[in-house]
């Protein structure tokens, strides 16, 4: 028998999975149910099982935690499949960089999700078993020959690609090349889209909200509309699609060797033209984006970046929107910049600004130095000092409560950052202006 281990905070998402499938048809034996992360790192050292299912946060180690330890510490197995009760890309990003098997957001779980997603790991497992120093992950999917899994797999190297996961070009051109992909034309660009429907009134308002049948409905439109969508384009333009989640999906455009105006045109009127379709069969609203053109395929992070960016600014009455590339880079800073301003009471870090604008800490730090003509410590280190005198100004409090406010370790460190920036302390600054 296969051994499961469940680890997730929420005791009902515990018994939901274990009461979900028949899991002795399947030839698995749970083994076990953890809490949170600690106590599931503990029970796999002790259990050995062979897949995890686990929830992508837990308190004391969350579910990423997880599995990159299990990585360092125990190889191939166990298998992950990660559970998110989030439809948001960002939230899986690291979850796909780590190998896991699959992720399943909660509230789309179904029986037959989950059984797809075991299914998946156990011809994983088989494959490990029989071969060792392959990419297990690719190689279980192709050597079954099935197009939907060849597919699958398709989606996930795109998903990659436009998040920039691969370790290295020789990873990318490996699994390229094993999937069968092929990028032609003069360049790539990358589209974001949402998708979203409403029931007929009286599908709802019985019950005061949506149902469970409606959101199965919902999830069935979605995927009928995209589908849809798929079938479209794919006959005019040479594309990769890659859909997340049931209400987002992104598509990777092979661009020919067409004039950059005219190919802009005929990308734009398709992209409305699909619309249009998909809402007169589905009734369904579909808003996107197009970012700009990039030469290597390996930059068409680049690409999504600038159409995620520039997905906000579409609505119902304008749905496509397309990204000029002149000033991308300075655009993105002066976002940084921006979301730096509006959370000075939190603790800012590198990472944690990289990771919400999908940046490599590494690339931002570059890239904020360059076009921000200061480093990114000292930017936000001068931004809270700057609000920090507005506040002495405007009396909001002590300096120990303004310290804490715009989360400075301690009110002698705020004092030691303040005299470091201005030339005097807080206090001597109050004194200057004549407070006490």
């Amino acid at each position: 028998m296969t051994r499961l281990l469940i680890a997730d905070d929420e005791p009902l998402v515990c018994v939901g999975l274990q009461s979900m499938l028949k899991w002795e048809d399947l030839g698995i034996e749970i083994a076990g149910t953890a809490r949170n992360g600690q106590q599931a790192a503990k029970m796999i050292e002790t259990l050995r099982p062979e897949i995890v299912i686990t929830d992508i946060k837990m308190p004391l180690k969350t579910g990423l935690e997880l599995a990159e330890e299990c990585g360092r510490k125990y190889g191939k197995l166990p298998l992950f499949i990660i559970l998110t009760s989030f439809e948001e890309f960002d939230f899986v990003r690291r979850a796909l960089a780590f190998q896991a098997v699959d992720y399943l957001v909660k509230l789309e779980l179904t029986p037959e999700s989950l059984a797809a997603s075991i299914q998946r790991a156990l011809a994983m497992l088989d494959e490990i078993r029989k071969t060792e120093g392959t990419s297990f992950a690719r190689s279980s999917a192709l050597t079954k020959g099935s197009r939907a899994q060849v597919q699958e797999l398709r989606e996930k190297f795109i998903f990659k690609l436009v998040n920039k996961l691969f370790e290295s070009p020789e990873q990318y051109n490996a699994e390229k090349e094993e999937l069968g992909i092929v990028f032609q034309g003069s360049g790539m660009a990358a589209l974001y889209a949402e998708i979203e429907a409403k029931l007929p009134e009286d599908s709802a308002a019985a019950s005061g909200g949506k149902k469970p049948a409606d959101a199965g409905k919902l999830r069935t439109l979605y995927s009928s509309a995209i589908q849809m969508i798929r079938e479209k384009l794919e006959r005019v333009f040479s594309c990769y699609f890659t859909v997340p989640d049931s209400r987002h999906f992104i598509i990777a455009f092979c661009l020919g060797d067409m004039e950059p105006t005219a190919q802009r045109k005929l990308l734009e009127g398709e992209l409305r033209n699909a619309i249009d379709m998909v809402h007169g069969y589905f009734n369904v609203r579909i808003r996107m984006a197009l970012g700009f053109p990039v030469e290597d395929p390996l930059k068409l992070n680049e690409s999504y970046l600038a159409a995620r960016q520039e997905f906000e600014e579409t609505t119902p009455d304008d749905p496509v929107r397309v990204f000029e590339r002149h000033g991308f880079q300075q655009q993105l800073v002066a976002g940084v910049r921006d979301y730096i301003k509006q959370n000075l009471d939190k603790r800012l870090s590198l990472p944690e600004v990289a990771e919400h604008f999908n940046l490599s800490p590494n690339y931002l730090s570059q890239l904020f130095t360059k076009y921000a003509g200061e480093g990114f410590i000292e930017y936000i280190t001068a931004e809270k000092i700057a609000a920090a005198k507005k506040m002495l100004i405007s009396g909001e409090g002590p300096i120990y409560e303004i310290a804490e406010k715009l989360k400075f370790d301690s009110a002698f460190y705020f004092s030691k950052v303040f005299k470091k920036v201005e030339g005097v302390s807080p206090r001597e600054f109050l004194r200057r202006l004549g407070k006490p």
